[in-house]
């Protein structure tokens, strides 16, 4: 699979913070998010652990919109919180960030950059 079409994921444990940047459009995205949304779940097994998702993405594709959702709705319980960065000029990247919010009950920042 072509690296540029893969997003770029890192979880700052201490933080409690997902990345999730670049371009997420492979094929299979459920066998590509399997580890992270795993590792979430480890991570929240402590009660007191917050997730802050951080999306920084170019462009992704609707398997990866699956994904996310999945991702999302790990934090609905625990009051977690997803933060959407997008370029001030793609509206159409601010409104896909605003259906995946209708979608699940955790609260979105939308960042303009």
């Amino acid at each position: 699979m072509d690296k540029e079409l893969l997003p770029i994921i890192k979880f700052e444990e201490s933080i409690g913070t997902l990345y999730i940047s670049g371009v997420s459009m492979m094929e299979n995205a459920l066998d590509y998010y399997l580890v992270c949304k795993n590792h979430i779940d480890t991570y929240l097994s402590n009660s007191d652990n917050k997730v802050i998702i951080d999306f920084n993405l170019s462009y992704f594709n609707s398997s990866s919109a699956k994904q996310f959702i999945q991702l999302l709705s790990k934090i609905e319980n625990n009051k977690g919180k997803a933060i959407w960065r997008y370029p001030e000029d793609n509206i159409i990247l601010h409104d896909r960030g605003r259906e995946l919010e209708i979608l699940v009950d955790v609260e979105f920042e939308f960042v303009a950059e």
